[in-house]
């Protein structure tokens, strides 16, 4: 067990605690959102107990961090089949490649966070690097179009936005104009 250098204050044990924890709620909320996304569910009528107590057994075998076995368990309860067989099926090429878009996304938008590496995506799928690395190139389109609309979204809403924003003060100056006219009688 690790014991706490004497040279860190209670302020640097809660910086470290704080950002430890920020670290595994980012990454586990990223594949759980992935995991329960709603891409179509497999049939799992082929499906052996074996191939998936196997599946596990890898897993734990590679000495996951924590989160990661979060991570692992809702892809693996959602997508059983694509999670354990050994071909890689086009939902968990879009699972993989839209994982790591997504943590490189989040790392832009918050900072602090570091996304997942390709090394922990091939403990957590199973796979080896190299096949992360290629589905993450193969995904690279839809991603691209993932972020397109992402970004139409964001105008259409700031948009909106301020359209409700000009009709509420429109209706605060049509307001004030009756208050007048009632206040000069």
């Amino acid at each position: 067990m690790k014991t706490v250098p004497e040279s860190l204050n209670m302020d640097e044990i809660v910086r470290r605690l704080s950002s430890r924890i920020y670290q595994a709620v980012y990454r586990v909320s990223v594949g759980l959102s992935l995991a329960d996304s709603g891409v179509s569910k497999e049939d799992l009528s082929a499906m052996k107990v074996e191939e998936m107590l196997d599946k596990i057994r890898d897993f734990v075998s590679s000495d996951p961090k924590d989160e990661h076995y979060i991570v692992f368990l809702h892809y693996l309860l959602n997508y059983p089949v694509s999670m354990c067989r050994r071909n890689v099926s086009p939902t968990l090429r879009f699972l993989i490649g839209f994982h790591y878009g997504l943590g490189q996304m989040f790392k832009k938008d918050y900072g602090k966070v570091n996304p997942v590496t390709m090394d922990e995506l091939a403990e957590i799928f199973g796979r080896s690097k190299a096949t992360i690395h290629e589905c993450i190139k193969a995904t690279e389109e839809s991603w691209k179009k993932f972020l397109e609309f992402k970004e139409k979204q964001k105008e259409i809403e700031a948009k909106a936005e301020r359209e409700l924003i000009e009709e509420a003060k429109q209706r605060l100056r049509e307001e004030k104009a009756v208050e007048t006219q009632v206040l000069k009688k």
